[in-house]
C-alpha cells in the first residue's frame, strides 16, 4: 500500500521551499509596492491592441483565459483527451483543530471521480475537487467535507470553478508575449502555474538580450508544459483505482524522466516508487513531523517560531 503523508528527505537541500499564500492578499500587497520602482510607471486603464500598436518594444499579454493582445486562431491545444479535468468544486472553512489542520504542506486525497486538495492558509482551509464534470460528484465532496470537519454545510457555500486546459502552440510573436493563464494552464494547483510563469519570464529575459529566438523561446515554454503533464498524468496512469474516469488513464503514453528545472530524476523517482515495484526510492521519506524536528535550527527556524500562525501569505 503506498505511504502517505510522506516527504523526501533532502527537501531541506533545495534551493527553493514552496510557499501557500492567499493570492488576494498579493494581489493588494504589489499593489501597494509596484510604484516605490522609480523606472516603473503604472497606468490603469482598458486599451485595445489597436491602440498599443506601435507604442511598446515588448507587449506581455496577462489577459488569462481571454488572451486578448495574443491570441491567434487554431494557436490552443487542448489536453481534455489526456486529463480530462474540465471543473473544480471549491470550499472554505475555518479551522476546527489549527494545531493538526494548519501544515506547511498540501494534502491530495484521490477521489472516485478525481482528487481533492486541502491547502491550509493563514485563517481557513482552502479545499477543491478536481473532476471531469461528466460525472456529479457532489454529494462525495459534501460528505467528505462534513466528515473532515464534523459539521453539516450549506450546499450553497460550495463553489464551481470551469476550466480549460491546455497550452498555446506559439507564445510569443512579433514582440507579443502570453504569459500566466494566456499562454496554458494543466491543472488548478497553482504551484506548475507559477512554475510556468516564472520559467518563461527568465527565458523572456534571454529573449529580450537576443540570446533566444522567439522560436526558441517556444520550444522550451512548451517543453516545460509537456514534461508537466506528463508528470502529472503519471499520478493516474500508475494508480491501482479503478473506474471508468481512472481507467481513462491506464492506457497513455508518457514519457517518463522528462528533465527540468522542477523535476528532476529524484522527483521522478519519489512518485513512480510509490507505485511501481522496480522503481528505486531515492531515499527513505519522512514523516512530516520528522522533518519539522529537523528543520529547527536552520534558516527555516522563523518559520516554527510562529509565523505560519500569524499570516495568510
Amino acid at each position: 500500500m503506498m505511504s502517505t503523508k510522506k516527504i523526501s528527505k533532502n527537501l531541506l537541500e533545495y534551493p527553493d521551499i514552496s510557499t501557500h499564500f492567499n493570492a488576494t492578499k498579493v494581489v493588494e500587497y504589489l499593489a501597494k509596492t509596484v510604484n516605490q520602482y522609480s523606472n516603473l510607471t503604472t497606468i490603469r486603464k482598458t486599451v485595445s491592441k489597436e491602440e498599443l500598436e506601435g507604442t511598446y518594444d515588448l507587449l506581455v499579454d496577462c489577459t488569462g483565459f481571454k488572451r486578448e493582445i495574443s491570441y491567434m486562431p487554431d494557436n490552443f491545444v487542448s489536453i481534455q483527451d489526456r486529463i480530462p479535468n474540465n471543473k473544480a468544486l471549491t470550499f472554505r472553512h475555518p479551522y476546527t483543530d489549527v494545531e493538526n489542520q494548519r501544515l506547511p504542506y498540501t494534502l491530495i486525497k484521490a477521489m472516485d471521480h478525481g482528487w481533492i486538495w486541502h491547502i491550509p492558509l493563514g485563517d481557513h482551509l482552502a479545499m477543491g475537487y478536481v473532476h471531469d464534470d461528466k460525472f456529479d460528484v457532489r454529494e462525495e465532496y459534501i460528505k467528505h467535507i462534513e466528515d473532515k470537519f464534523g459539521v453539516s454545510i450549506d450546499p450553497n457555500a460550495i463553489g464551481e470553478v470551469k476550466m480549460k486546459t491546455g497550452r498555446n502552440k506559439i507564445h510569443l510573436q512579433n514582440k507579443i508575449v502570453a504569459v500566466g493563464l494566456a499562454s496554458s494552464f494543466i491543472e488548478p494547483l497553482e504551484s506548475t502555474g507559477l512554475y510556468l510563469m516564472v520559467a518563461a519570464l527568465r527565458k523572456l529575459e534571454f529573449y529580450i538580450k537576443g540570446q533566444l529566438s522567439e522560436d526558441e523561446y517556444n520550444r522550451l515554454v512548451n517543453i516545460d508544459c509537456d514534461v508537466i503533464v506528463d508528470f502529472i498524468v503519471a499520478h493516474y496512469k500508475y494508480s491501482d483505482r479503478t473506474n471508468e474516469y481512472w481507467d481513462h488513464y491506464k492506457d497513455q503514453q508518457i514519457e517518463t524522466y522528462g528533465k527540468i528545472d522542477v523535476f528532476p530524476r529524484e522527483a521522478w523517482n519519489f512518485i513512480l516508487s510509490a507505485f511501481l515495484k522496480d522503481i528505486p526510492r531515492p531515499n527513505e521519506p519522512l514523516d512530516p513531523q520528522e522533518l519539522i524536528n529537523i528543520a529547527k535550527g536552520t534558516p527555516y527556524q522563523e518559520w516554527f517560531n510562529n509565523v505560519r500562525t500569524s499570516t495568510s501569505i
